[in-house]
């Protein structure tokens, strides 16, 4: 396999570059790669990182678990990128330099392309260099990780997607094989063995362009199980975190085939079962502005009407009750930064209770 200047030699690790892009000032910015490849065939597993510059968890995730001793017990390749926007680690900015958009919302979605609009700008060159480097995945993975940072002091968890499925042809036989691929995922998120929950609702989720991150396109257009894991801090990052990321992804290896032996346990850290489907909700939101003392941590139960947080104004003096209490049953994935909130501030990041299937058809519209 080659990736970019990266040559995989079985028993090997093998190191090389991906060209992304050409800066005016006429240097190339380059993605490492880095490929561990075993002695016995096996499947193909794709790692990325650090497509957010504040995000630092993954690429070292990724540097602890590729290592010789692996490859010596290794069937099958590993591919992986731990510097996806060069740009953005070395200035520590989620959107760096030559965009201003997300580049975790650049990824391929499927719709047909569409002549340029002369008084529109064209995908940038972060775009298509991402374009560029999905097609590779695409035509080689079997598996996918996007690793991530979420926020300080959160808990270690994993995305479950919602797969999406086409209605524009033979529309039982892409349900059943849309089922199919999200038994596989929740497959994978369990052997990853971190907290699992849902995103947000399709249709915010596809209105904030989710659907154009980067395990979420390889999820719904390559149709391989792909999942984004978030470690927590993402400056500081947590070797707790980070080891149990590691085990969890030797895990992953094992489910796949690609090791033998059994599933390492995930120690460290908090993984959390509501005994429920959750999803991700921003809430509860304050009414006012205020000053927040929390009184939950990340990983605690949560019913509805329990007091999370305390509610002050500048001087001190109780608003209202004094108290902001939760609206769902469920838990704390994380607190809101800071203590100083204006109206309609979210304290905390919370996982509820979700009843949305795990397979839905495109909206109608989509395509179009």
């Amino acid at each position: 396999m080659q990736i970019g200047t990266a040559v995989s030699k079985p028993g090997t690790i093998q190191y090389g570059s991906w060209d992304a892009l050409e800066h005016p000032t006429g240097h190339v910015e380059f993605l490492p790669v880095i490929i561990a490849q075993g002695k016995a065939d096996g499947p193909c597993l794709w790692l990325t990182a650090g497509i957010h510059g504040n995000e630092h968890g993954g690429p070292l995730a990724v540097y602890r678990l590729l290592t010789q001793d692996l490859v010596d017990r290794l069937r099958g390749t590993v591919v992986a990128i731990p510097a996806l926007s060069p740009g953005g680690l070395r200035t520590g900015q989620r959107s760096p330099y030559p965009i201003t958009k997300d580049p975790n919302r650049l990824w391929p979605d499927g719709k047909p392309g569409k002549p340029l609009d002369p008084d529109k700008a064209p995908p940038s060159s972060v775009e298509t260099a991402y374009t560029r480097l999905y097609e590779e995945m695409a035509a080689t993975a079997d598996s996918f990780i996007d690793f991530h940072s979420a926020w300080i002091g959160s808990l270690s968890f994993s995305f479950r997607d919602q797969v999406l499925y086409r209605t524009d042809g033979d529309e039982e036989r892409s349900r059943a094989e849309a089922q199919a691929l999200a038994d596989r995922q929740g497959e994978m998120l369990q052997a990853y063995g971190h907290t699992i929950l849902k995103d947000f609702p399709i249709v915010q989720g596809l209105d904030e362009d989710l659907h154009r991150s980067l395990s979420t396109a390889v999820l719904y257009l390559a149709r391989v199980p792909a999942i984004t894991v978030e470690l927590s801090t993402g400056l500081v990052p947590d070797l707790a975190v980070i080891a149990a990321s590691v085990a969890g992804t030797r895990n992953v290896m094992r489910w796949a085939g690609m090791l033998d032996g059994d599933m390492e346990p995930i120690d460290g850290i908090k993984v959390v079962d509501a005994g429920f489907p959750v999803r991700r909700c921003n809430t509860p939101r304050v009414k006012a502005a205020c000053v927040v003392t929390h009184l939950v941590e990340a990983g605690d139960p949560i019913v509805a009407g329990q007091p999370v947080a305390e509610v002050r104004d500048v001087w001190g003096r109780p608003l209202g009750e004094g108290v902001l209490c939760s609206e769902y049953d469920g838990f704390a994935v994380g607190r809101a930064h800071g203590a100083y909130y204006y109206p309609g501030d979210h304290v905390l990041v919370s996982a509820i209770r979700d009843t949305a299937p795990l397979v839905a058809p495109y909206p109608s519209t989509f395509f179009a």
